[in-house]
């Protein structure tokens, strides 16, 4: 009798465990979704341009960065500190664009959808390391394009940017008119694209246009390109387009400051770790 009480208190606690663990593995799936929820992108509205609110309530997704505490350095030692970082956003192109190209930050933005209307996108800001250029890179449709600009064209889109939002808050834009996607000028870039962020072998030069357009009644700033011939296309022939798609990205207010003040010296300095601006490598003459 005590040996048939021991066994039916042992086949309770195994009941009772076998429910626990099912109890768990009912949970464990809910717990995942809810931390894969607060991971997601923020969803970035629409301005408002016929009411006195101000910009868009929703916020763009915060990076802190923290300066680096150095002394000032070399260009060269500046390029050899960036590549021994690896945090969350500061990794490396491992495919195509020979180590050359570093992720320094996050942003979001909208390019032009399947639909042709504008669909929100999550960004990266790119620096190439060898010569000093800076830009954004995003999904386009079925590829990656990465937009490259040196500090030149930076200043002319920081200038367009400013230019766009005073026309925004003093009420100056039209919802029609010619060449509203060249309102504010032209800059030269440099672009790289692939089938994925870390395979861009195709590049090419072009013209990316600075404006704005409205959509559904609320306006974005808009950069925008015809396609450029593909140089990789003379290396590797048929196996690749001859040209890049046209491109289309909007951005709000916000996103546009964010832009700006993501692709600035001081920003570019920050994610070098070096307390100057970056300063583009000379090859050696012999």
């Amino acid at each position: 009798m005590r040996y048939s009480g021991v066994k039916m208190r042992i086949t309770d606690f195994r009941k009772a465990a076998l429910s626990t663990v099912s109890a768990a593995m009912l949970i464990l799936p809910m717990l995942t979704s809810c931390q894969s929820s607060q991971k997601a992108g923020v969803t970035i509205s629409p301005d408002d341009y016929y009411s006195d609110q101000g910009d868009s309530q929703s916020s763009l997704p915060q990076v802190v960065r923290t300066p680096a505490e150095a002394e000032p350095m070399t260009a060269e030692d500046s390029i050899k500190s960036a590549r021994r970082k690896t945090n969350a956003f500061q990794d490396f192109f491992t495919i195509g664009n020979k180590n050359e190209l570093m992720i320094c930050d996050q942003t979001s933005l909208f390019t032009t959808g399947v639909s042709g209307k504008p669909t929100q996108k999550e960004a990266i800001i790119a620096l190439n390391t060898k010569d000093g250029t800076a830009g954004f890179g995003s999904p386009y449709l079925a590829a990656y394009y990465i937009v490259q600009m040196d500090e030149t064209a930076r200043k002319k889109l920081a200038k367009a940017v400013d230019d766009y939002i005073s026309d925004f808050d003093n009420k100056r834009l039209q919802r029609k008119g010619r060449n509203l996607l060249k309102q504010y000028g032209a800059i030269d870039v440099r672009l790289h694209w692939g089938s994925l962020r870390g395979s861009t072998p195709n590049n090419g030069s072009g013209k990316l246009n600075m404006g704005y357009s409205f959509e559904n009644k609320s306006p974005y700033f808009t950069l925008s390109t015809y396609p450029v011939k593909n140089d990789y296309y003379d290396v590797v022939g048929d196996s690749t387009t001859r040209e890049s798609l046209s491109l289309k990205y909007y951005f709000t207010k916000a996103q546009a400051r964010a832009l700006v003040e993501m692709l600035s010296d001081e920003a570019l300095a920050d994610y070098l770790g070096v307390t100057k601006p970056f300063v583009p490598v000379e090859s050696d003459e012999y």
